[in-house]
C-alpha cells in the first residue's frame, strides 16, 4: 500500500511539474504539441480549482504538526541514533548519494534556465533594479554600494562576478539565477548531510523542484544568496557543534559577517534560531557562550555601520547602518520619504504552499515523524515556527514564506515513508 501511495504521489508531482512547464512554454509563444501533451496542462487546471482550499488546509496542517511535535508525549525518533557511520564507510552507497545530489543540481539548473532560454527579456521586475545597481557600480565604483545600499557585500560580489565573467549585464543575469539554484540545492544537501545523511538526497531533490526555489530564482537574488549562506552556516554549526575547532569557528564568523552585509534579515533569523535552540539545550550556558563568540564579530560590524550612520546621517550616508529605520515604520530614503502603515494579517504570500501540495503534505509527515528532542530537529522546529509567524505579517510575508524549510521537512517525511526507520 505504501508503494502504491508513493507511486501516485510521484505521478501527480510529475504531472504538476510538466503541466506548469508546458503552461510557461505556451505563455512564451512556444506551445508543445503531441498526442498526450494536453494531459499535464489539464491536470494542473483541475487541481487549481482546489488551490484556494489547499492553502488554508496546508497552513492548518503545518501549524498543527508543529504544535503536535512540541506537546506530544510520544518519544522522538532520535536522528542522532541512526547508525550513519557504517553507511558513510561504504563507497558504493556514498557514490549513490553523490549521484542523487548531481541529479538534484541538474534538475534545479534546468528548471531555472528553461524560461530564460525561451526569451531575451529579463525575468522579474526586481531584476531590472539589480541590473541598474551593477551598471551604477561600473560607473561609480564598488564604494557606491557601501554608501547607498543595505546589502553592500552582496552587490560588490555581483559586481565582481559580472566583471570577471566578461558577460554583459543582461547575459550575466541569465546565468546568475542558475548558479544560485545550483548553490541552494547543494547547500541544502550539505546542511541535512551534517546530521542525517540518509535524508540529504531527498531534501535536495525536493528543493530542486520546490516552488520556493522557483519563486526566489525569479528576482530575489539577495535572498537567494543569503539562503545559501544560511544552509552552509547551519551545516557547519551542526556538523562541528560538539567539537568545534578554531578554523571552523573562524569560518562561521566570516560567514555570519558576509550574511549580515548581504541580507541582514537572514542573519538575524540565524542568530535568533540558534540562540533559541541552544537556550533549550542541557549545556545552555556553555553553548550560548560559544554561539556568542561566533556571532560577536558580525554584531561588532553591525555596530560599526550604525555608528557611521549616527555620525554621518543622510544624505551623507544611506547604507546598512541607516536602513533599520525603514523597518520601524518611517524613514527618509534617496527616493523620498517612506512610510509603512501598521502591519496586517495577510495570507497571500503563503500561497506558495498551494502550488505544489505534495511538499507541504510530506513536510507534515516529517514533523509528525521527528519530535524536537534533538538539537538539529529543535532548530528546524524553531526555524519553521518563526518563519510561519512572519509569513502571516504583510510587511515580511513573502521573504518569510520563502524561508520556511518545507523541502527539508518534506525530505524527512519522504525518507520516513520509503525507509525502514
Amino acid at each position: 500500500m505504501k508503494w502504491v501511495l508513493l507511486g501516485l504521489v510521484a505521478i501527480a508531482l510529475c504531472l504538476e511539474i510538466v503541466g506548469v512547464a508546458e503552461g510557461v512554454s505556451y505563455s512564451l509563444g512556444h506551445p508543445i504539441s503531441g498526442t498526450y501533451a494536453n494531459i499535464p496542462i489539464q491536470f494542473v487546471a483541475v487541481t487549481s480549482l482546489a488551490f484556494p482550499i489547499l492553502l488554508y488546509l496546508s497552513i492548518a496542517m503545518f501549524a498543527g504538526a508543529l504544535l503536535f511535535g512540541v506537546v506530544s508525549p510520544t518519544r522522538a525518533t532520535l536522528i542522532e541514533e541512526v547508525p550513519d557511520l557504517p553507511v558513510r564507510q561504504g563507497s558504493g552507497r556514498k557514490f549513490r548519494e553523490y549521484l542523487v545530489l548531481a541529479l538534484a543540481v541538474g534538475i534545479a539548473a534546468f528548471l531555472v534556465w528553461l524560461p530564460r532560454s525561451l526569451q531575451s527579456l529579463p525575468i522579474g521586475s526586481d531584476t531590472l533594479y539589480y541590473m541598474s545597481v551593477v551598471d551604477t557600480m561600473s560607473r561609480e565604483g564598488p564604494a557606491w554600494a557601501v554608501v547607498y545600499t543595505d546589502k553592500p557585500l552582496f552587490y560588490i560580489v555581483l559586481y565582481g562576478l559580472q566583471y570577471l565573467s566578461g558577460l554583459s549585464t543582461a547575459d550575466f543575469f541569465i546565468v546568475l539565477p542558475v548558479v544560485f539554484a545550483v548553490g541552494a540545492t547543494a547547500s541544502v544537501w550539505f546542511f541535512v548531510d551534517s546530521f542525517y545523511m540518509e535524508t540529504a538526497g531527498y531534501a535536495s531533490l525536493l528543493t530542486a523542484t520546490s516552488t520556493s526555489l522557483m519563486r526566489t530564482s525569479i528576482d530575489l537574488y539577495a535572498s537567494f544568496f543569503a539562503t545559501i549562506l544560511l544552509f552552509l552556516a547551519l551545516g557547519i554549526y551542526l556538523g562541528y557543534r560538539k567539537g568545534m575547532k578554531p578554523r571552523q569557528r573562524i569560518l562561521l564568523q566570516l560567514t555570519f559577517v558576509v550574511m549580515l552585509m548581504s541580507y541582514w534579515f537572514v542573519w538575524a533569523l540565524l542568530l535568533v534560531m540558534l540562540g533559541s535552540a541552544e537556550a533549550l539545550s542541557k549545556e545552555r550556558v556553555r553553548r550560548l557562550k560559544t554561539l556568542l563568540a561566533i556571532g560577536l564579530p558580525s554584531i561588532g560590524v553591525l555596530g560599526l555601520f550604525i555608528a557611521v550612520a549616527l555620525i554621518r546621517p543622510p544624505p551623507m550616508y544611506w547604507g546598512l547602518g541607516s536602513s533599520f529605520a525603514l523597518y520601524l515604520g518611517n524613514t527618509i530614503t534617496p527616493v523620498g520619504p517612506v512610510t509603512y502603515t501598521t502591519a496586517t494579517l495577510d495570507l497571500s504570500d503563503l500561497g506558495l504552499l498551494q502550488y505544489n501540495p505534495v511538499v507541504p503534505i510530506l513536510a507534515v509527515v516529517g514533523l509528525f515523524s521527528y519530535r524536537p528532542r534533538t538539537f538539529p530537529i529543535r532548530t528546524i522546529y524553531i526555524w519553521s515556527a518563526i518563519m510561519l509567524t512572519f509569513s502571516l505579517i504583510s510587511t515580511t510575508g513573502l521573504h518569510a514564506a520563502l524561508l520556511i524549510p518545507l523541502p527539508v521537512l518534506a525530505g524527512f517525511g519522504l525518507r520516513k515513508l520509503v525507509g525502514t526507520r
